[in-house]
């Protein structure tokens, strides 16, 4: 089974799983964390994708990184189920993934009022999905579906470059 097949089925399951429970909204918060502390320490990962570390030292060393998912031999697949349980969260509940990429991090005002915004233009609840990328050097750049905003001041600078170019 393909990693993608593999995450989307954990991600159903736990779900489903959830859903029944009425903690659907505070797993998915929980798998965001994991996936985020996941993709930062790099010994995190090292344990979960370390085929001779036993599974009894791995579930040790990740007690409170929901354990019970770790009971495939290599979980390359578990950062994987974070995106798709969200999608599945998403879907339920009407709500439209928008990620917003910025040069530097923005207050949580200026996200709620983004969020807010984008509510209008999209026509359902929005979820910003916020991405710092330094290179950008200021401005912004929108994702949503396969819709590209692209409000960045790299993105103007390199229009200025090829007018110039042109002349």
């Amino acid at each position: 089974m393909s990693q993608n097949r593999a995450a989307r089925a954990y991600a159903e399951a736990l779900f489903s799983a959830a859903r029944k429970m009425g903690q659907a909204d505070e797993l998915g918060e929980t798998l965001l964390s994991l996936k985020k502390r996941m993709e930062e320490d790099a010994e995190i990962r090292k344990i979960l994708q370390h085929d001779l570390i036993p599974l009894q030292e791995k579930e040790r060393a990740l007690q409170d990184l929901l354990p019970r998912l770790l009971s495939r031999e290599r979980d390359e697949t578990f950062i994987s189920i974070a995106p798709e349980y969200q999608r599945l969260l998403d879907q339920e509940k009407d709500v439209e993934p928008v990620e917003l990429t910025v040069a530097s991090p923005i207050s949580p005002d200026l996200e709620s009022e983004l969020e807010e915004k984008l509510s209008g233009i999209v026509g359902k609840k929005v979820r910003l999905e916020v991405k710092i990328e330094p290179q950008l050097l200021g401005g912004m750049v929108l994702r949503w579906k396969e819709r590209v905003i692209d409000a960045s001041v790299r993105k103007k600078l390199e229009r200025i470059g090829d007018h110039l170019k042109i002349v």
